[in-house]
């Protein structure tokens, strides 16, 4: 998808009829071929494809796959099943849901309606329980009704240990559910977020010893799931060199043999800049033009789903730096690594207004 103006744009090349088995080979040679045939092979730097089986793809999929386990476990399952009834009934009787409104406005709950899980959803087993156990008080009060022909019986079989269940599940899989908001950004890449997230959700999906049986459940069909992806040598080494190349992330892959792989791509890199420097210079100094009347908008700050998942390793991060002093780690690797990006020094433009400047790195504009 080009980017013109600002906006991402849409093409469709061609559509090919694939009359052999469909494994992630095949379709990149069919891709592969339509590319040569539209002369933008070079172009093209990455492709993103659907998390099929014979597919590395998406993580944000992959994450949701995993999830969806849980629908083959008969713990799980026949549990959902009970909750699943009530809402069913709730959504189809107009009476039901009058009473509902009016037990919402009586208890001061939020006036929201209930959610159908939908398998193939992302995430709507869990919505579906965070909203029933939000409101299990205005559904148990609108379930009593006089003004219903009959009573709910679908709630009367419900126990107080489903409640529980819903509690937990809901305590459990927000982690899962945050990690999917996070990952699924169209304006930042992700990649690098992917191996701390899975490191973070194997740590919370670990059984514990005070675990009830249906958490146990829980953890192990989801982990089953997810501990069998990105095993390949070829993805681990990339995820790791994305990991260390993210600012936010770098120092969970502090290792010697990231770091001398990552300074050989640098310096590849550099051999090929070389005779486009002229051009380089030429593009950087038509867009400094453009810069100089350009006023950056003024947004309000928000917690992003990144922010919300890694709240406590941020804040154990801000409790033990110093204002006044650059971190050891940081440092650590200037004197091996700096030389390799003397090349990319960056250069600022001055902006209006205010008298600020802009700082790009010619790495950036290749």
């Amino acid at each position: 998808m080009p980017l013109n103006c600002g906006q991402s744009k849409e093409k469709v090349l061609q559509t090919r009829a694939v009359y052999k088995a469909q494994t992630g080979i095949a379709v990149a040679e069919e891709i592969d071929g339509i590319l040569e045939e539209f002369g933008v092979k070079e172009k093209v730097v990455a492709a993103t494809v659907d998390n099929a089986a014979n597919m590395d793809g998406c993580f944000a999929h992959t994450l949701n796959l995993g999830a969806q386990k849980l629908y083959n476990c008969n713990t799980v399952s026949n549990w959902a099943a009970r909750i699943r009834s009530v809402i069913v009934w709730m959504k189809r009787s107009h009476m039901a849901k009058v009473g509902l409104k009016e037990k919402q406005q009586l208890l001061k709950l939020p006036q929201h309606m209930l959610i159908l899980d939908v398998r193939t959803r992302w995430n709507s087993l869990y919505l579906m329980m965070e909203r029933f156990c939000e409101q299990f008080p205005a559904i148990q009060a609108a379930a009593i009704d006089q003004r219903l022909r009959k009573p709910m019986e679908k709630l009367a079989r419900m126990s107080n240990e489903d409640l529980r269940k819903a509690e937990e599940f809901v305590l459990l899989m927000r982690m899962h559910y945050t990690s999917t908001i996070a990952v699924s950004s169209e304006k930042s890449p992700t990649c690098g977020q992917i191996l701390p997230i899975l490191q973070k959700l194997r740590k919370h999906y670990t059984v514990q010893a005070d675990d009830s049986a249906f958490a146990r459940s829980l953890k192990e069909n989801i982990w089953n799931d997810l501990s069998k992806r990105y095993q390949d040598d070829d993805i681990q080494a990339f995820l790791e060199e994305a990991t260390l190349l993210d600012p936010k992330f770098k120092s969970n892959m502090d290792r010697d043999e990231i770091w001398d792989r990552v300074r050989a791509s640098v310096a590849a890199i550099e051999k090929l800049s070389e005779p486009r420097e002229t051009q380089v210079h030429a593009e950087e100094e038509d867009r400094e033009e453009e810069d100089e009347n350009y006023t950056p908008p003024v947004k309000q700050k928000k917690r992003t789903a990144l922010e919300e998942l890694f709240e406590e390793e941020d804040s154990k991060l801000l409790s033990s730096s110093s204002p006044l002093s650059p971190q050891p780690r940081e440092w650590s690797k200037k004197s091996s690594f700096i030389e390799a990006f003397r090349p990319f020094q960056p250069k600022t433009a001055p902006v209006s207004g205010g008298g600020r400047r802009v700082t790009r790195c010619q790495c950036c504009q290749l």
